[in-house]
């Protein structure tokens, strides 16, 4: 086995360069991975896409405010304009709307991005901001803006991340890459705790689980209150 001759790429390869960097399309590759390698995930296609050129390196996440069938139906009415790559329902079932290689029309308004997100954002040659659906994996979690995510929505999120992210497309989720809707767009609603959750379970940061963090902030609460 040689190495790749691009630079800065220390994979093996039988050709002068490996597979990312020979004269395939890595887009076009996506765009065909075969659906055996997504047994759990149900095809839900969208109109809502375009093509893009540009890798994904991380994910975005949002709560879809509305609830299941009446939001998928609506991520794939043309009259929406609106898409995201999964859809994460409450039951745990995950649907795919765009292939991983396509922007989804998502988070596709931004207005005083938060510093998290500028680390990752991308700009073209104008120095304006690339729409994220072009190189974030945008994630609807159904959601109401009362309601948190459920049990088996974290299950279906982490196994998305381990198994089709990490291991079939190279992304791994981390604290540097998983932003919230708000991240790219003030006012959306926040989404610090789910996204923590998500975090802690990848095992990318050291947290409690969220209702043990709950139950040592009232405690703090009542500490400070005996204080007075």
């Amino acid at each position: 086995m040689l190495s790749c001759n691009q630079e800065n790429c220390n994979k093996s390869t039988d050709n002068k360069y490996c597979f990312w960097h020979s004269e395939l399309n890595k887009v076009e590759y996506l765009n065909n991975i075969k659906s055996s390698l997504f047994m759990n995930i149900i095809q839900s296609p969208s109109p809502n896409f375009s093509p893009s050129n540009h890798k994904k390196i991380g994910m975005q996440i949002h709560k879809t405010l509305g609830l299941m069938p009446w939001t998928l139906r609506w991520l794939q009415n043309p009259v929406a304009q609106a898409s995201a790559h999964l859809l994460f329902a409450r039951n745990g079932d995950i649907h795919q709307l765009v292939q991983f290689g396509n922007r989804s029309w998502s988070a596709g308004r931004i207005s005083n991005p938060s510093l998290r997100a500028k680390k990752i954002m991308k700009k073209d040659w104008l120095g304006r901001w690339v729409k994220p659906g072009h190189y974030l994996i945008q994630s609807e979690f159904e959601c109401l803006s009362n309601q948190t995510f459920t049990e088996k929505q974290y299950e279906s999120v982490v196994w998305v991340c381990e198994n089709i992210l990490k291991a079939q497309l190279d992304i791994e989720i981390t604290d540097e890459n998983l932003i919230e809707h708000q991240d790219t767009a003030s006012g959306k609603p926040e989404l610090d705790p789910e996204r923590t959750e998500i975090l802690r379970r990848l095992e990318k940061i050291e947290v409690p689980p969220i209702e043990d963090d709950r139950e040592s902030i009232k405690k703090e609460i009542r500490r400070l209150l005996d204080k007075l």
